[in-house]
């Protein structure tokens, strides 16, 4: 779940950056601009952690949604995603599986959670990297395979949440936290919170996909329409996302 003091805590031993000192609102920093240049505006530093508190909590709420979803309907969609083992591994995986989800489900829930928040650290630290490491080469092929599909069916608002997000860190940044790859790596990192087998993980990815991923679309929108409304503006036209 959300935690209000995590952001508020992550920057303790940044190095201090300069920022403007109002507090309401955005300044753009004097300097000459040309036709080549794209100025982004000076950001006040606890204004960023306050959108961003307020844009990863409208997220949050959907996400739980989803999560639930994904728990309520684990038990009849495992046996479909396990068509290819025999008896006796369906039952012990699903056995495990339906059972850690049930008896692990809120450590897990809240690793995914924090996992996340690094992203979002990043970007107010403008680091312009994932958060976390790569698994390994059959899991990140797999994790790949899934993510360029929301990447690419989500192309044209990804880049607007792309700009929006620079926006908001007063950087020209290609990493942002609402990037698919970033959400599939986060959940895979989070399932080791239920001691499940390397193989029941990544059936549980399969689900994740599915029950969460599937509606990825609406997450990004709402989390589009949440910095809109907080005035964080591309700074140039796009055609309309869908």
């Amino acid at each position: 779940m959300f935690c209000p003091s995590a952001l508020d805590q992550c920057f303790i031993h940044e190095q201090a950056t300069v920022y403007s000192n109002q507090t309401l609102g955005y300044q753009v920093k004097a300097t000459t601009q040309t036709a080549d240049i794209i100025v982004l505006p000076v950001i006040n530093r606890a204004k960023s952690i306050e959108v961003v508190k307020r844009v990863k909590q409208a997220l949050e709420v959907k996400l739980d949604y989803l999560f639930d979803g994904l728990a309520e309907n684990a038990a009849d969609a495992l046996f479909e995603e396990m068509y290819d083992c025999d008896e006796q591994d369906r039952l012990t995986q699903h056995f495990n599986m339906t059972r850690a989800l049930k008896l692990r489900s809120a450590a897990y829930r809240e690793r995914y959670s924090a996992l996340m928040n690094h992203s979002w650290v990043n970007l107010l630290n403008r680091r312009d990297q994932p958060a976390l490491p790569s698994p390994g080469d059959d899991v990140q092929l797999m994790l790949k395979v899934y993510a360029e599909r929301n990447q690419n069916h989500y192309k044209i608002l990804l880049e607007e949440l792309r700009q929006r997000f620079s926006v908001l860190a007063g950087a020209e940044l290609q990493f942002h936290p609402m990037q698919p790859g970033n959400f599939y790596l986060c959940f895979w990192h989070a399932t080791e919170k239920l001691e499940l087998s390397h193989q029941e993980r990544c059936l549980l990815v399969a689900l994740y996909n599915r029950f969460v991923m599937d509606r990825f679309g609406q997450v990004l929108s709402l989390a589009n329409h949440s910095l809109a409304e907080l005035g964080f503006n591309p700074p140039i036209p796009l055609p309309a996302s869908k």
